[in-house]
């Protein structure tokens, strides 16, 4: 529902728990099956509303750094990196709280920057939200766009993410049978939140996705 209604946030509420249950690799991997199926009939209603040009660079970005990211996951002390990505998070949700916004459009160089610390994070965490959703909150556009970006970029590069961990051989036939038997549930309550998404005022939607991003910060010391 959080994810029809913002745009983003699902892997935030999902990866702990599917982490903890599974352990990190499987977690993540039933997080990107879940946020696929959940964006899917999404996206028809918000694709007249996308920014083709920086999605394209965005997800260039992600794509060469989800591998990174996925290499990261499977040797690096998982410690230092949730303490990290929770600074990060936190630092990103201070700027936003202070009013702070980019004046005109991003430039080429922080587009791409962007989308490299999402994919990053993506092959990491299976959390790809946190870079892009500051990305698009700190500009100028309205909500409806913003939401329209955000779902649709999710689609792309969690497919990439979910590519990363396919090459690996780190995706098996029992992670997809899980993921299938969710489905039902993750994609009712992803129209449930677009229907909900009208109803709210940019205000509310702001305050909200502020909301989520420290719940993502948080939710990375549970990894």
């Amino acid at each position: 529902m959080v994810r029809g209604f913002a745009g983003f946030g699902a892997a935030m509420m999902m990866t702990p728990v599917f982490s903890a249950l599974h352990g990190p690799t499987i977690g993540v991997v039933l997080c990107l099956l879940l946020e696929i199926v959940v964006a899917l009939p999404l996206v028809p209603g918000v694709v007249r509303l996308v920014d083709w040009r920086r999605i394209g660079l965005l997800l260039l970005a992600a794509a060469v750094a989800v591998p990174l990211g996925n290499v990261v996951l499977t040797i690096a002390e998982p410690a230092p990196m949730r303490w990290a990505i929770s600074a990060i998070v936190l630092v990103a949700v201070l700027l936003l709280a202070s009013g702070w916004r980019f004046s005109g459009k991003p430039r080429t160089l922080t587009t791409l920057v962007a989308g490299a610390s999402s994919g990053f994070l993506n092959g990491l965490s299976g959390m790809a939200g946190p870079p892009i959703a500051f990305y698009y909150l700190a500009g100028q556009e309205t909500v409806t766009r913003v939401r329209a970006n955000l779902t649709t970029y999710f689609v792309f590069v969690d497919i990439a993410a979910l590519s990363a961990f396919l090459v690996r051989g780190l995706v098996d036939g029992g992670t997809v049978m899980q993921g299938v038997f969710l489905a039902p549930a993750v994609v009712a309550g992803g129209l449930l939140g677009g229907k909900l998404f009208p109803l709210a005022s940019e205000q509310f939607y702001r305050r909200l996705a502020m909301v989520l991003l420290v719940g993502v910060a948080i939710g990375s010391l549970i990894l």
